[in-house]
Order: C-alpha cells, then sequence, then structure tokens
C-alpha cells in the first residue's frame, strides 16, 4: 500500500514523475500510536526519510480521530510540508480498537490525501449482519490490507491487497519481461487505457490475471484455494455467524471483568473481539501490579491451559486476549479467570 502512497498519489502531486531520493522528502504520513509496526518499517524500506511517519496520539479509546489529523495537517502544511496519507486501522493488534474511519475519510477528501485502511484483523467483521456497522466505511478507502489467516479463519499465511483503482498495482508493478510472452507496456493509470485490473497485457495463455503484475511475487503459491473452499462450505453468513460469536465472547469477557472486584478491562466494551484486562489481586500496585501480569501470562502459557500476551497501555501492563477460536465457549472464559486467580 505505502508503493502506491509514493509511485501512484506522491507521484501525482509531484508532477507525473515516480518519486525518489530527494524528491520524498518533506513528506508526511498521518497514523495513530495504534497503528502497526509495518507502516513506518514499509516507510523506510521505500527511501523516506525517518520524519515522514507523523503519530498523532489516539483518544481514549485508542481510536484515531478525524480532527486531531485535520490539525497535524494543517500544522504541517503551514510549515510548507506535503501531507500524502492516511494510514488508519479497522482492529488494532494492541487494543482491537477501530479508527473514525468516516472522519478520516472526509480529511482525505478534503486535504487530498491517499487514505489506507488496515483491516488485516478487523476487516472481517464486515461479513456480519449485525457486526458490520462496527467497521463501517471502509468502502472509502483507497487501500486496504486484509489477512484471512487471522478473522477468515484461515492457516498461515494469505494476506491482501484491496484497491480502488486495480490499474494502479499494475501501473506500479507490472514488467514484462521478454521470457514471458506478450511483451506489451502496462496499462497505466493516465492516456485513457479502458483495460480492466489485471489485464494480461496480451498474452492469451497466461488467463484473466497475472498476479506478477499485482504485486512483489513472481512465483506464487495458491493461497487463495483454502479461503475460497472454506466460503464455499459456511458462505458469507455463516463466516458472519463465527465472527458474532467471537464478538460476543469479548464482550463476555469484558463485562465478567467489569463485574469482578479482582479484575478490570480496557476499554470497558471491546470494539470486536480483542479484550485488554488485568488481575488485580489485593496490596499490589504500579510495577509490582506490573510484574503480577508478567508472571500469569507466562505460567499460563506454561501451564498449556491457555494463551494470552501482554501488552503496555496509558503506561501499564495488561493481559490481553485475542478470541478467534470459532470453537471457543463462554466456560473457556470462565475457566481463563478461574485459572488466573490461582
Amino acid at each position: 500500500a505505502m508503493v502506491l502512497v509514493r509511485d501512484v498519489h506522491l507521484a501525482r502531486l509531484r508532477g507525473g514523475r515516480r518519486p525518489r531520493g530527494r524528491a520524498l522528502e518533506g513528506v508526511r504520513v498521518y497514523a495513530s500510536d495504534q497503528t502497526h509496526f509495518s507502516i513506518g518499517r514499509a516507510l523506510d524500506e521505500l527511501g523516506f526519510p525517518p520524519d515522514t511517519l507523523v503519530v498523532v496520539a489516539a483518544d481514549y479509546d485508542f481510536r484515531l480521530r478525524g480532527a486531531a489529523v485535520a490539525e497535524a495537517v494543517a500544522a504541517d502544511r503551514a510549515a510548507g510540508l506535503t501531507p500524502i496519507a492516511i494510514a488508519a486501522v479497522a482492529g488494532s493488534t494492541n487494543t482491537g480498537s477501530v479508527d473514525a474511519i468516516g472522519e478520516l475519510a472526509d480529511v482525505a477528501a478534503r486535504e487530498n490525501l491517499w487514505l489506507h485502511i488496515d483491516a488485516a484483523y478487523g476487516g472481517a467483521a464486515r461479513l456480519s449482519r449485525r457486526d458490520a456497522g462496527r467497521v463501517a466505511d471502509l468502502e472509502r478507502a483507497d487501500s486496504i490490507t486484509i489477512d484471512p489467516h487471522k478473522w477468515f479463519f484461515q492457516a498461515y499465511d494469505i494476506g491482501g491487497l484491496l484497491v480502488r483503482d486495480g490499474r494502479a498495482l499494475a501501473a506500479v508493478f507490472g514488467r514484462s519481461p521478454e521470457y514471458y510472452r506478450g511483451g506489451e507496456p502496462e496499462p497505466g493509470l493516465a492516456g485513457g487505457s479502458e483495460d480492466p485490473p489485471g489485464h494480461d497485457g496480451g498474452d492469451r495463455d497466461a488467463g484473466p490475471l497475472n498476479f506478477y503484475k499485482l504485486g512483489f511475487e513472481g512465483t506464487r503459491r495458491w493461497r487463495a484455494l483454502k479461503l475460497w473452499m472454506t466460503w464455499k462450505h459456511l458462505g458469507t453468513t455463516g463466516f458472519g455467524r463465527l465472527i458474532e460469536m467471537n464478538d460476543d465472547l469479548a464482550s463476555y469477557l469484558a463485562r465478567r471483568c467489569t463485574a469482578s472486584d479482582d479484575f478490570e478491562a480496557l476499554p470497558a466494551v471491546p470494539d470486536l473481539s480483542v479484550v485488554c484486562f488485568r488481575h488485580l489481586p489485593p496490596g499490589l500496585e504500579g510495577a509490582a501490579l506490573d510484574a503480577h501480569q508478567d508472571r500469569l501470562q507466562e505460567a499460563l502459557e506454561a501451564s498449556g491451559e491457555g494463551w494470552l500476551t501482554t501488552t503496555r497501555l496509558r503506561g501499564a501492563t495488561w493481559l490481553r486476549a485475542g478470541i478467534l477460536n470459532y470453537l471457543a465457549t463462554e466456560d473457556d472464559i470462565d475457566d481463563l479467570l478461574d485459572l488466573l486467580r490461582r
């Protein structure tokens, strides 16, 4: 996605030439403090200077809001910088939080910014009629990351990138080496090409899609088969029901923590199926309480009876439960809390 930001959107802003070297200086990409580290790493790998990524503080519920980004954009424009993109999250790794996508889309439209949404985990919620609204406005993005090996319940690895204009992929990644039949230039984004996304470039034997022209990989394995088979078996409705079950279990865990004297959850109402919580035994505070969470996580993992991770939120250590197992039940949640109390 960040390649498209550079070679499609920034290229337009720079007059059509693909920017490299010093042409990458003075640009800004906006993301929250809950954004996945891969955004910053991608910018580094693509040659952007270290100050390209502007980290905007999320709100109390760990969501990036439009007003905060708009303020940062205005300040950067006043300083003579060039804002180019917003990297939003629909289902953060840390808390499962969903940014205010509609607000961010408004800012992107008003300021001529590329809107990328990391929906690698949370995008699957759109398969649920009941819970699709939890990740509303994804259709307003220029690009969306989706990882079916997360909430589509697929074995690792399978990931994808959805783009508003499929020609962008061929324009950026397309190559026509002489040892592949069909050596015509790739369809571009200018000049009136009507070629559909994945146009075969004249290679009659290649089929309707030449995936080597749409991304980094040349040779690739058939990742899509397992997802296709699962979708044929479950259907969209079946996927949606499994996702709703996970969301319900996350809400159940958060409610159990809120109703208990010795647990607390943050936030108290999860956006999706990730819950951050901690055990509060009497007499422990500060660093001692943080160390207690670490000990619980390590002991639980060693026991083989459950698995949690830890994270840092608001200066404290929290246990983190990502509920993505379609076989999980409320009894499993009850057993988990009982184990942590021992």
